[in-house]
This record gives structure tokens, sequence and C-alpha cells, in this order.
């Protein structure tokens, strides 16, 4: 069981990291966003992270 929460934590951070190379802090404010949304069952804080990343990803 530790070793699953392990991996999906380095999974998780080195998620992270990538899209904060590419995308920079945008990214991770949806990251954010998404995770908040998630954790709290916002549906604005879903809403507005999925369209801050569709902006975002239209950008590039």
């Amino acid at each position: 069981m530790k070793l699953a929460q392990l991996l999906s934590a380095l999974i998780g951070l080195t998620f992270e990291r990538v899209i904060e190379t590419r995308y920079g802090t945008s990214g991770m404010l949806c990251l954010f966003l998404f995770g908040v949304g998630l954790r709290t069952r916002n549906p604005t804080c879903l809403t507005i992270a999925a369209v801050l990343t569709g902006l975002l990803l239209a950008e590039y």
C-alpha cells in the first residue's frame, strides 16, 4: 500500500512539474482549481478551471 502511495505521489509531482514547465503559472493555477473543485465538489471551480485550460491550450 505504501508503494502505491509513493508511486502516485511521484507521478503527481512529475505531472505538475511538466505542466509548470510547459504552461507556466497559469497551468499550475488550472491544476489548483481542478484539485479544489474535485475535493470540494464545487462545479464553479471545475468550470473555471476547464475554461482556463481551454484558453491556455488554444494559445499554444
